[in-house]
C-alpha cells in the first residue's frame, strides 16, 4: 500500500513541492516506520503513543491545518485531528475487509467533495491514490483475507485521510464549522468504533488501550451477523456519511449542520443498540430506579435526560430545517435573525409541554403505535403553543407561516423516528441473523408473527425463523416479519426434503387444528417439531 502510494506522488507531483504536502509524505512514512516496528517487535502503549504523536505532529509542523481557524487553535486542533484519524482507522482494522473498505469509501467521497474545482490539487491526488490503494488492497482482504494490513498500514491510512480530509476542507472554505464538518463525516464510521469502545471499555471500567472484540462489528457477529454481512452494513454506514459530507459541502452551513447532527443521531441509535450485546464476563450495576417526584425522577434518570436532551436537540432541527425548506436552503437575513431570537423560546416552551404531558415516562425499546399517536398528540399541543406565543409576542413578523406548519410535520416525524430508531436497527440486525437452529414455523397468522418476532427479539434461545407455513394455499407468497410463506401443509413434506431445517415450530392458533397433520409429516420427514406455547413459556436453556 505504501510502496504504491508513493510511487503514485512520485508520478503525479512535480517539484517543488510546498511544506503541507512535503510534510505529509513524511508522516506518512513516519507513521508507516511506527507501525511497522510495532508489527515487528509489539512496542509497549508508552513508547508506541509517544512514537505515533511524533509521527502525527509532522504534517503539522509543516503547516497542514485548518485553514479557517487561527493559527494559535488550528495547530494543535490538526495534531490531535490527525494522531485521532489514524488511531481510529487502526482501532477498525479489527474484521477481514472493514478498513480497507471503509478507506476506500472515504477516499471516494474526498474526490466528490473535489469534483466542482476540477482541478488536480495534492490533496486530490492524495485522495485518488488511497483509493487505488484501499481498492487494491481490498482484493485480497476481503473476508476470508488473504492479506492483513497490520499497524503500519492501518495507521499510514488513517493519517493520510485525515491529511487529505484536512487539505481538502480548506480549499474555498472560510466558515469554521464548514471546514471542521466535512472531514469528521468523511471518517465518521472509524470516529464511530473508537468512541464506542472507548464508551464501553470506560463504562466497564476495561483498559482503553487493551485490545478486545467489543468493537461494532464484533458486536454485529455477537448478534448472529456474519463477518461479510457485518463489514458490508458499515460499509453502508460510512457511504451514507460520505453522502451526508457532499450534501453539506452542496447545500451550505446550516444544512450542512442539520444534516451532521441527523448523520450523528443515526450513529447513536446504532450505537445504543450495539450497546446492548453483552461481550464482557459480566456489567456494572444498572442505575438505581428513581424515587420521589416525578420532577426528581426526570432530573435523577439518565434515561430520562438523554431523552430531553434528543428531543431539545431534534425540535431545533425542525424549527431551522423547516424554514430552510421553505426558503429553499438560502434564508434571507430577516428570518435568520429571527430565527435566532426566537428559537431558544420556542424549545423551551415545546418541551415544557411535552414534559407536561408525559412524553418521558415511555421506554423507547418498546415504543408502539399507541406510544407515537400520544407522542403526535404531545408535539400538536406543543406547537400551538409555541405558534400563539409567538404571535402574541412577535405578531410572526419575520416568521414564515407556512414554515410553521412544516415545523409541525418535522417535529412529530423526528420525534418518531428517534423512538422508532432503537427498535427498527434493533430488529433489521436481529433480522439477519445467520446462526442458531434454522426453524420453520407453521402458522402464517397473527400467533406465527409474534412468534417470529420473540424469537428474534431473544437471540440467546438459539432459534433462527427462515419462513412460514399456512394453513392453506392462499396465503402462499405473501411476507410475514419479512419471511416467506413458504408454502401450505400439502407441500410441507416435500419442503422438509429440500431444505435444511433443524425443527418445525407449529402455531395451533393458526392452524385450526391442523397442526396433527403437521406432527405426522415431521414424524415422518424425521424432523423435530415444537410447540409455540410451551416454547414460550418455558423456552430452552441455549445449550438445549
Amino acid at each position: 500500500m505504501c510502496a504504491a502510494f508513493f510511487a503514485t506522488m512520485a508520478a503525479c507531483l512535480r517539484p517543488p513541492l510546498d511544506g503541507p504536502v512535503l510534510g505529509a509524505l513524511a508522516g506518512a512514512a513516519a507513521i508507516f516506520l511506527v507501525g511497522l516496528i510495532d508489527d515487528l517487535r509489539r512496542l509497549e502503549n508508552r513508547p508506541k503513543l509517544v512514537l505515533l504523536i511524533a509521527a502525527a505532529s509532522v504534517p503539522v509542523l509543516f503547516g497542514v491545518r485548518f485553514a479557517a481557524l487561527p493559527a494559535v487553535v488550528a495547530a494543535p486542533l490538526t495534531g490531535l485531528w490527525v494522531l485521532g484519524a489514524a488511531n481510529a482507522v487502526n482501532w477498525l482494522d479489527n474484521m477481514d475487509g472493514l478498513a480497507a473498505g471503509v478507506g476506500a469509501i472515504a477516499a471516494a467521497t474526498l474526490l466528490a467533495l473535489a469534483m466542482p474545482s476540477g482541478s488536480a490539487t495534492p490533496s486530490t491526488i492524495m485522495a485518488a491514490a488511497l483509493l487505488g490503494v484501499s481498492l487494491g488492497f481490498l482484493v485480497h482482504n476481503f473476508p476470508p483475507a488473504r492479506v492483513f494490513m497490520g499497524d503500519a498500514g492501518s495507521g499510514f491510512l488513517g493519517l493520510m485521510l485525515a491529511v487529505a480530509a484536512t487539505l481538502g476542507s480548506s480549499q474555498n472554505v472560510t466558515h469554521v464549522l464548514a471546514s471542521l464538518l466535512a472531514p469528521g463525516l468523511v471518517l465518521a464510521v472509524p470516529i464511530f468504533d473508537s468512541l464506542m469502545v472507548t464508551w464501553q471499555r470506560v463504562a466497564h471500567r476495561r483498559p482503553i488501550f487493551r485490545g478486545g472484540r467489543d468493537h461494532p462489528s464484533h458486536r454485529m457477529v455477537r448478534m448472529g451477523l456474519s463477518e461479510r454481512r457485518a463489514v458490508v452494513l458499515l460499509y453502508a454506514l460510512s457511504a451514507l456519511s460520505g453522502a451526508a459530507a457532499v450534501a453539506a459541502a452542496r447545500l451550505g452551513i446550516l444544512v450542512g449542520l442539520v444534516v451532521g447532527a441527523m448523520v450523528a443521531l443515526g450513529f447513536g441509535a446504532v450505537g445504543a443498540v450495539l450497546a446492548e450485546v453483552r461481550v464482557y464476563d459480566g456489567a456494572p450495576p444498572g442505575p438505581a430506579a428513581a424515587r420521589g417526584t416525578r420532577l426528581l425522577s426526570a432530573v435523577t434518570n439518565k434515561r430520562w435526560l438523554v431523552s430531553m436532551a434528543l428531543d431539545l436537540l431534534l425540535l431545533q432541527i425542525s424549527f431551522v430545517g423547516a424554514h430552510l425548506l421553505r426558503f429553499e436552503g438560502a434564508l434571507p437575513a430577516q428570518v435568520a435573525d429571527r430565527i435566532t431570537e426566537t428559537l431558544p423560546a420556542v424549545a423551551a416552551v415545546k418541551m415544557a409541554v411535552l414534559f407536561a404531558l408525559g412524553t418521558y415516562r415511555g421506554h423507547w425499546r418498546y415504543v408502539g403505535l399507541i406510544d407515537i399517536v400520544r407522542l403526535a398528540l404531545a408535539v400538536t399541543v406543543a406547537s400551538v403553543a409555541a405558534t400563539v406565543g409567538l404571535s402574541a409576542t412577535t405578531g410572526l413578523t419575520g416568521l414564515s407561516r407556512a414554515a410553521l406548519v412544516m415545523d409541525w410535520v418535522l417535529a412529530v416525524g423526528l420525534l418518531a423516528a428517534a423512538r422508532l430508531s432503537l427498535r427498527a436497527v434493533r430488529e433489521y440486525l436481529l433480522a439477519g441473523r445467520q446462526q442458531g437452529r434454522r426453524v420453520l414455523v407453521a402458522g402464517a397468522g397473527a400467533h406465527g408473527a409474534r412468534l417470529v418476532a420473540a424469537l428474534r427479539e431473544l437471540p440467546d434461545w438459539g432459534y433462527l425463523p427462515v419462513g412460514f407455513i399456512a394453513e392453506d394455499r392462499a396465503a402462499c407468497g405473501v411476507m410475514l416479519q419479512g419471511l416467506p410463506v413458504m408454502g401450505d401443509l400439502s407441500g410441507l413434506a416435500a419442503l422438509l426434503r429440500a431444505r435444511p431445517v433443524d425443527a418445525v415450530i407449529v402455531v395451533p392458533e393458526d392452524l385450526n387444528g391442523a397442526d396433527e397433520a403437521v406432527r405426522r409429516i415431521c414424524a415422518e420427514a424425521g424432523v423435530p417439531l415444537l410447540v409455540a406455547g410451551p416454547l414460550l413459556e418455558a423456552p430452552p436453556s441455549p445449550s438445549g
